[in-house]
């Protein structure tokens, strides 16, 4: 964990954040522009994780997950991120994971800008989305449910 760590101590110097590292549990979370908020996470094997909530979407809104699905087909502009729910919610997710022993820091910044710039569009594209379609709850309507014969005429 200690790669990991000197990633994020050497980005904490580049913002000005010198007290920036992992704590005891392998984590820090940095807060950018008040909004996205990043968690970095180190493991074991040396590998460095950073998760950021993008929005919450229905499970039933196909549209909005055909979105966010496409962007997992070629994740380049999104640093490397990769989309992805968080258990049991509907709350989407960016993460990303890096090799900490052997990325280079200048990568991994341009890496990490990337990926704030991505979870910023994946943002406003979740906003854009039209609402998702009504869902039949309970299944389908019974011929009780149906308005008389002729009430629309």
């Amino acid at each position: 964990m200690e790669a990991a760590n000197n990633l994020i101590q050497a980005l904490g110097r580049l913002i000005g954040l010198n007290e920036l590292a992992l704590d005891a549990s392998g984590q820090c979370t940095l807060a950018f522009d008040e909004s996205i908020v990043l968690t970095f996470v180190g493991d074991p094997d040396g590998g460095l994780n950073v998760v950021s909530f993008v929005g919450e979407i229905d499970r039933q809104h196909a549209a909005g997950w055909h979105m966010l699905l496409t962007h997992n087909f070629v994740p380049h502009g999104m640093g490397g991120g990769r989309v992805a729910v968080e258990p049991d919610s509907s709350r989407a997710v960016l993460v990303n994971r890096w090799d900490a022993v052997r990325t280079d820091f200048g990568i991994f910044q341009q890496q990490l800008e990337a990926f704030v710039n991505a979870v910023e569009a994946l943002r406003k594209d979740l906003e854009a989305l039209p609402p998702a379609a009504p869902t039949m709850a309970g299944g389908p309507v019974r011929r009780e449910e149906l308005p008389p014969p002729g009430a629309y005429a």
